[in-house]
């Protein structure tokens, strides 16, 4: 029995769906079937159907009428069903379907009293259940005029029609029913791109909505506005967002979602001014856009201004004069960035513009909500694009203009060491000239001049291979070995799994730790021998450079009344601690260590310095 049941449900929805398959893909059954009508035309608000029934031949054809509507025209409409009759008289309540106008009454006859029922979109809009369909506005074959008429009282206030293109339709409730419960497949197809619309329309709302939270750049608001706004101009009947906002359609409701359009526009400006840089990049074209902005914020709160005192022309003019502006500076913004556009993210202006154009004009001329969907989908699409791009090229110059600090920052640490070694060079060249020792004063001279040259020649790199780097410190060392008459001995070594002639260290590094294990280690030496080690090495990501010395150690060197106390305190330490943690050293740059034998007396420092490996 169960099992019957429910084959008996099952056979009963297919052969609905089949009914509403059929019935909906009909012209008859999404629409009706079309009704003839006539019209008198009268601004006399005070006018009563009863006056015009005393004589109806003041109602002429739809086609008599040669002028466009205007908002304070009041238009009767007298519809003829008598050729449907038949058809009425198998049911008793029908649907007169139309497009709404702002101003609608539609009139009864109750027994011979005639009874008004105010329907209007901005007075009392019929409820839908269909997303889709405006139901329609029920009557009965009893309520007919003369067993034939319907009456209906309208004013067109939002834009101007020909009457000649009115269409009144009439459908039976069975049908009705059926075509708010079932999708056609051209239902499905006018639903689809507009929820594609509204997924991409509300992804990009939140997503410049959060980069503008995260880095404060203003034309990521503009665009989260842009976006949210297309979203409530486009949507309102699919999402009831009239109901949701207003409790209903109505004219607060329509003010509010016309002023949008207006909004769109301004903000796709202020957009534009901030993505390109106008200000700076291009100032005649910024100043156009400032001059559009302020336009549109006169236009924004002139309209809601007509709109809210009832100036239903004004309002159509002051709209087709921003279009027709709006159309114009498009038109050739978009030439002028083509042509004196620095870069590409002009290029996605134009593109974008040119999406959001055509769909725009393909609404306002075709009538179809459709083509301005598609351009404002793919509009949005090219900015995302835009926006990345432009993200990507600004992260790009940052790490350009990083790494220039961080190259002038290493140059200026530098230079703080080569004054350094130059004044202790000179002071030594004066030191043996002040002894009278010629022969030994030129020949440090001459050293040193091949030294400084080299130096100079070197000032513009950051980096030098390890040779060069070990040929300045040799150099140097035989510098200061005369400067000293051979106080001491020196060796520097490179392990055989490190080229010397291919890796690369930052210039000059090693010179103050090798000046410092001289002057403050070896020399203060009494007996001999009085050794300087420098050792090279590495491991996978790192270079090893060993600066080892026999000398008196570090505390020994820091006692008061040493011979070499009153030096003046070298920087150079401090200065290349800088420089290596500049290269992106995280543990400890460089390691000393105080050398000490069995009996705890120090018997030299050795300094490791680390170095990445480039």
């Amino acid at each position: 029995m169960r099992r019957t049941n429910k084959n008996i449900i099952l056979i009963q929805m297919l052969l609905w769906s089949m009914i509403a398959f059929t019935q909906s893909n009909t012209m008859f059954s999404r629409a009706g079937k079309t009704l003839p009508f006539k019209l008198y035309k009268t601004e006399d608000s005070n006018l009563k159907l009863q006056d015009l029934l005393k004589d109806t031949s003041r109602f002429k054809s739809p086609d008599a009428f040669s002028e466009k509507t205007k908002p304070e025209d009041i238009y009767w409409v007298q519809i003829d069903v008598k050729d449907e009759l038949s058809t009425l008289s198998k049911d008793s309540i029908w649907y007169l379907r139309y497009r709404l106008f702002e101003y609608t009454s539609i009139f009864y006859n109750k027994n011979g009293i005639v009874d008004e029922n105010i329907i209007g979109s901005f007075e009392n809009r019929p409820k839908q259940r269909s997303i889709l369909f405006f139901p329609g506005i029920p009557f009965s074959p009893e309520n007919l005029f003369e067993d034939r008429y319907i009456y209906l009282k309208v004013q067109r206030c939002i834009f101007f029609s020909n009457t000649s293109d009115w269409k009144f339709l009439y459908i039976s409730q069975n049908q009705m029913e059926l075509i708010q419960r079932f999708y056609s497949k051209r239902d499905i197809n006018r639903l689809v791109p507009i929820h594609l619309f509204t997924g991409i329309c509300l992804v990009m709302f939140l997503f410049t909505l959060m980069f503008f939270i995260y880095s404060k750049r203003i034309e990521f608001f503009y665009y989260a506005l842009y976006t949210l706004f297309l979203f409530l101009y486009l949507t309102p009947d699919i999402f009831k967002l009239h109901d949701l906002f207003f409790g209903g359609y109505g004219l607060a409701s329509y003010t509010f979602f016309q002023v949008t359009q207006v909004a769109i526009n301004l903000c796709y400006i202020l957009f534009v001014m901030y993505y390109l840089n106008t200000k700076t990049e291009y100032p005649k074209l910024h100043i156009a856009l400032k001059a559009i902005a302020y336009m549109l914020v006169v236009v924004l709160v002139a309209d809601a201004v007509f709109l809210g005192t009832k100036q239903f022309t004004l309002h159509i003019y002051i709209l087709d004069i921003e279009r027709l502006i709006m159309s114009v500076f498009g038109l050739a913004g978009m030439i002028y960035l083509l042509f004196k556009g620095k870069n590409k993210l002009a290029y996605f202006v134009v593109i974008g513009s040119f999406l959001y154009m055509a769909g725009a004009l393909g609404f306002l001329f075709l009538g179809g909500r459709i083509y301005m969907i598609a351009g404002s989908a793919f509009e949005i699409l090219i900015f995302a694009a835009g926006l990345t791009y432009k993200i990507q090229q600004e992260y790009k110059e940052k790490l350009q203009f990083q790494q220039e600090a961080f190259l002038n920052k290493t140059k200026a640490l530098r230079a703080q060491i080569n004054p350094h070694f130059i004044f202790n060079s000179l002071s030594s060249i004066q030191h043996l000239v002040t002894k009278n020792d010629k022969v030994s004063a030129l020949k440090y001279l001459s050293k040193f001049s091949r030294l400084t040259r080299n130096i100079l020649e070197s000032s513009i790199e950051t980096n030098v291979v390890l040779n060069d780097e070990i040929k300045m410190l040799k150099d140097y060392l035989e510098l200061e070995s005369l400067r000293f008459d051979n106080a001491f001995n020196y060796d520097i070594s490179v392990d055989e799994d490190l080229d010397e002639y291919s890796v690369e260290i930052p210039f000059m590094l090693l010179q103050p730790f090798v000046e410092n294990a001289i002057i403050h280690g070896l020399l203060p030496k009494t007996d001999d021998p009085k050794a300087l080690k420098i050792q090279f090495s590495k491991d996978d990501t790192l270079i090893f450079c060993e600066v080892d010395d026999n000398g008196i150690g570090r505390k020994a060197a820091e006692e008061k009344g040493h011979i070499h106390k009153r030096e003046k305190k070298s920087r150079g330490l401090e200065v290349t601690k800088q420089r290596l943690e500049s290269l992106g050293i995280t543990t400890e740059p460089i390691e000393i260590i105080d050398k000490m034998d069995s009996n705890g007396k120090a018997i030299g420092t050795k300094v490791i310095i680390k170095i990445p490996i480039k």
